[in-house]
């Protein structure tokens, strides 16, 4: 039984089981952008939650009922207040709302407000993604890829990401997980730095390249074994 198999058989149902489990939905890797934004959750988020619905149709009477001009350019919006950030704990500290063409939206919402208690924090949506396909393109190239086992989102902007190793394979998190991460991030910087040189001053393709390790609130290795 490869490490495939298990996380599909028995990690993915702990993270999406809404009795016994985390309740996060799972989300297909192919419908997500390389920006890291599965923009059918936000939107969401936007449009379904208590605090966020009523602006979001006021702005989208803004757009002329232009449901995915909205959304772009919202989402242009985040992605450069993230770019901004040095990381994700960061970004959502300081952005738990941000007001958008006039227009207050929270971004996430925390849990035991003395007014709503968890019923806001109900609404986030939490979603967790397997094999997510990364990559960085530079002159229509792609210079790096690679695939974390499990990836998360909180109401539809990326988290986190984590690496799994299985006794089933001889791995462990502890050398085998940790090197994986160590050596993904290396082979990233190197190839960063082959295209950057003295040409990324303003680090906006470090920003670009590296977020997924670099933006994230952590990367883990979790090592687990299945008694059959």
């Amino acid at each position: 039984m490869n490490e495939l198999h298990l996380q599909d058989k028995f990690l993915i149902p702990f993270f999406t089981d809404n009795v016994n489990g985390l309740g996060y939905r799972e989300v297909k890797a192919n419908t997500i952008a390389n920006n890291l934004i599965i923009e059918e959750d936000l939107k969401e988020f936007l449009s379904q939650t208590v605090l966020n619905k009523s602006n979001y149709y006021k702005l989208l009477k803004k757009y002329k009922s232009n449901e995915e001009k909205l959304i772009k350019e919202f989402i242009e919006e985040l992605l450069n207040r993230i770019k901004d950030s040095r990381n994700m704990a960061l970004f959502f500290n300081t952005n738990k709302s941000i007001t958008f063409k006039g227009l207050k939206f929270y971004l996430f919402y925390p849990s035991e407000s003395e007014t709503y208690q968890n019923e806001l924090f109900d609404q986030n949506i939490f979603s967790v993604v397997q094999e997510l396909p990364y990559k960085y393109k530079y002159d229509g190239e792609i210079l790096f890829s690679f695939r974390p086992d499990i990836t998360i989102f909180l109401n539809g902007v990326f988290l986190s990401y984590s690496e799994l190793k299985s006794n089933f394979s001889g791995q462990n998190a502890g050398k085998n997980g940790r090197n994986k991460i160590a050596k993904d991030y290396r082979e990233a910087v190197i190839n960063y730095l082959q295209i950057a040189k003295f040409n990324d001053i303003s680090q906006k393709i470090r920003k670009d390249f590296l977020k997924i390790f670099e933006k994230a609130i952590h990367i883990t290795t979790t090592s687990f074994s299945i008694k059959l």
